[in-house]
């Protein structure tokens, strides 16, 4: 029986060989050729493709429902031709699925499931495929204002405030109390009778829901109006934020965490969902469900007031912009 002898791997070859393949890519611009033996044994080595793990929730029923809640026209989903990918050594068929929203664009994109570096993955099965495509879909328009609708044109047609009884913004923003949200006193700087003829159209970057004019006047109480909002509970103060900004109250599902010991988990449910982020407010670990419940609360607050204070810059740049 001959003895087993240790072989060296020339790895500077392979090396050079791999760089001299990434340098005729780079000159030609398109992928080289292996032969299928070639394609196998890189294959058995790395992967060339990874396959991100959807499984976790329905993303096509959350697109539909999100669609729905701002008035866009229904997803439609397609699958191009599969490839034959070279998996741990032989062949297999490998989709993609793209998602296509009218007035909003096809899914994956860049920035969304792919980049100029990496393309978009490639599932084993079309279903997860959909998935996919859904939940980078989702991302979008839960990180877009929702003034986007089905028509062709996305023009805000809406008229600029002509009144002072509209909302007014606070140089930093405070949670108010539940009896502040009537229209505010006299005391506030008044806005002009009409916007000048030459402010051009602008298009809807802004909320859907009408947002304050810029001001420099402060409140004509604002210790007040902090001492009431500090008497408040978080729930409270929830509550009136996202009615102020047109997002219903949510409900709160605590049970005990899948994780066990005796924690609980929790997070927000908004009735319509199709504003706030998907992972917004979950909790786990708490040790009790009124800990699991204030925690989702106070997280929610937190996203609340963020959002408040990024639409009032949103508008007041729009603002800006306009009176230039």
């Amino acid at each position: 029986m001959a003895a087993t002898q240790q072989l060296c791997v020339p790895w500077r070859k392979l090396l050079d060989w791999v760089q001299q393949q990434i340098d005729t890519e780079a000159e030609t611009g398109q992928p080289i050729a292996l032969t299928r033996l070639q394609l196998e044994a890189v294959s058995h080595l790395i992967p060339f493709n990874e396959e991100p793990n959807v499984s976790d929730k329905d993303y096509v029923s959350l697109l539909l429902q999100s669609t729905q809640s701002r008035r866009l026209g229904p997803p439609t989903f397609t699958n191009p031709e599969p490839v034959s990918m070279p998996i741990d050594g032989h062949f297999e068929p490998r989709w993609q699925c793209f998602c296509d929203i009218r007035s909003v664009g096809k899914f994956p994109r860049l920035g969304y499931g792919m980049s100029t570096t990496q393309p978009a993955p490639w599932f084993q099965s079309k279903k997860n495929a959909k998935q996919f495509a859904a939940k980078q879909a989702l991302d979008f328009l839960s990180l877009t204002p929702s003034t986007v609708h089905s028509g062709p044109s996305l023009l805000d047609k809406r008229p600029w405030p002509t009144t002072p009884h509209e909302k007014v913004s606070r140089p930093k923003w405070e949670p108010a109390p539940m009896g502040s949200l009537a229209p505010p006193s006299s005391s506030l700087a008044p806005m002009p009778s009409a916007m000048p003829s030459s402010v051009p159209s602008l298009t809807t970057s802004a909320p859907s829901i009408p947002l304050p004019p810029p001001t420099t006047s402060t409140l004509s109480a604002p210790d007040a109006n902090s001492a009431s909002s500090k008497n408040q509970t978080v729930f409270e103060q929830v509550a009136a934020l996202a009615g102020r900004m047109g997002i219903d109250s949510p409900s709160y599902k605590i049970e005990p965490d899948p994780a066990g010991g005796d924690t609980f988990c929790g997070r927000p449910i908004f009735r319509n969902g199709g504003r706030v982020p998907l992972e917004l407010g979950m909790v786990k670990g708490a040790e009790s469900p009124s800990q699991a419940k204030m925690r989702v609360a106070e997280e929610v607050l937190t996203w609340l007031d963020e959002e408040m204070q990024r639409r009032q810059a949103v508008f007041q740049n729009i603002w800006s912009k306009a009176s230039e």
